[in-house]
């Protein structure tokens, strides 16, 4: 049972995965097209314009050998707390209805399921998985998970400081990470293998000012110093053990640039953060446990969330954190770019920007432009088969990606990836 967390306090609980009742339903079925020539996998060479004329390949089923990631933030968020959890109690929520059925058209093995509300904890988990995602929506067969994790976040979490110097204590702005209510906008992972829960190492408390040379402003006081954790949301490393091999799920969903000075910064610290954990010589990171230390040597890993940065520069964040992570040695950018689902032959033009076919994101400014905010990146030691960006159809001259979806979710971003041995 997932446990509230109480007013401004840092002792965050942590919840254990579900092991959900139901099971892949008998219409369960692979609408994808079957492999052919025509058919392109990821480009994993350096950013080019597209071409006049350039179609987006169809999406394809993954390999038989190859594990499907994928991260979706979903904007499955209300005003109130336990509203939520209310809709999804029954099918027919029209939201979560369209998030369902994305998931069912990609069909991933790992799901890291972002901008989510999770009061409601377990039980929420389980009602989406059973009235949303193994119930077949349009064409799509329904798609179970049995195992899944969440864990409280920071969204929401009153912190006792006027953080956004608006005069008063309390609102979205100042808590721990912005929301209206604990757990407001925050994950969920779903996989179709099991979780090692005893290895789940959170990093959600971990307090922003223990890491060396972060991005603190100046502004901000001793106070806030000490009970400003480094994520605003969450941060976790979920061992997943797909066929006897250990792949580490490291999710998170990174601060909006956006939203004031702090966010920018907590953006910027949030995704080195992963960078600092793939690193041997890291001493300062301490999970949940009080065990200290980054990710063992030698370990397959898959970062999968929402970043909320772009390394073209396009968005609202600084680009240095997430091009820093992004040219390490220890991981592989897939580069994953516009996709089709089988449904939308006929509308599939890419973008003709230098980076707009990779762009999973409106800008959240208000503006017509998109961004780069979502990613699967993948250990070095993993072999990349294919990725991208779903697209459901539409016409590319009529903005992001010619559809945004009726919730305002954003696109999800898949990737096939073979384990070693």
């Amino acid at each position: 049972m997932l446990i509230a967390a109480t007013a401004g306090c840092l002792a965050l609980s942590f919840a254990s995965p579900q092991q959900a009742a139901a099971t892949e339903t008998s219409n369960d079925q692979t609408v994808c097209p079957a492999p052919s020539d025509d058919v392109e996998t990821a480009d994993t060479s350096t950013v080019e314009t597209a071409s006049e004329g350039e179609t987006a390949p169809v999406l394809e089923e993954a390999e038989e050998n190859a594990l499907r990631v994928a991260t979706y933030d979903a904007n499955l968020t209300r005003p109130s707390a336990g509203e939520l959890f209310e809709e999804l109690s029954a099918p027919g929520t029209e939201d979560a209805t369209e998030v369902a059925n994305v998931i069912q058209t990609v069909r991933p093995d790992v799901l890291v399921l972002t901008g989510i509300d999770i009061h409601g904890g377990d039980e929420l988990v389980d009602a989406f998985n059973t009235n949303y995602l193994a119930v077949g929506q349009g064409d799509n067969g329904g798609i179970s998970y049995p195992y899944s994790y969440t864990a409280q976040s920071n969204a929401g979490v009153e912190s006792g400081a006027d953080l956004d110097r608006d005069g008063t204590i309390g609102g979205p702005g100042d808590a721990l990470g912005y929301g209206d209510f604990p757990g407001q906008s925050s994950m969920i992972i779903y996989s179709r293998y099991p979780i090692d829960t005893e290895g789940v190492r959170d990093f959600t408390s971990l307090p922003w000012s223990k890491m060396p040379g972060n991005n603190i402003p100046e502004d901000v006081t001793d106070l806030e110093r000490d009970i400003l954790p480094l994520a605003s949301v969450s941060h976790w490393d979920v061992p997943v053990d797909v066929e006897g091999q250990t792949v580490h799920v490291l999710a998170s969903s990174a601060a909006d640039a956006s939203n004031r000075e702090k966010g920018s910064a907590r953006n910027q610290d949030q995704i080195r953060f992963w960078q600092d954990y793939l690193d041997e010589d890291t001493d300062y990171i301490t999970d949940h446990r009080g065990d200290r230390g980054p990710l063992a040597d030698g370990e397959q890993f898959v970062i999968a969330g929402s970043l909320k940065a772009d390394p073209q520069g396009d968005g609202p964040a600084n680009p240095d954190a997430i091009n820093s992570l992004l040219e390490s040695d220890e991981i592989t950018d897939p580069q994953p770019t516009r996709t089709l689902a089988s449904s939308a032959l006929g509308g599939g033009a890419l973008p003709d920007g230098p980076g707009d076919r990779y762009h999973t994101a409106p800008s959240p400014t208000g503006d017509s432009d998109s961004y780069r905010a979502d990613y699967v990146l993948v250990s070095s030691d993993m072999t990349v088969t294919d990725s991208g960006v779903l697209d459901t159809g539409g016409d590319v001259a009529n903005g992001f990606f010619g559809m945004q979806p009726t919730n305002g979710a954003n696109h999800l971003v898949w990737a096939d990836t073979v384990i070693s041995d």
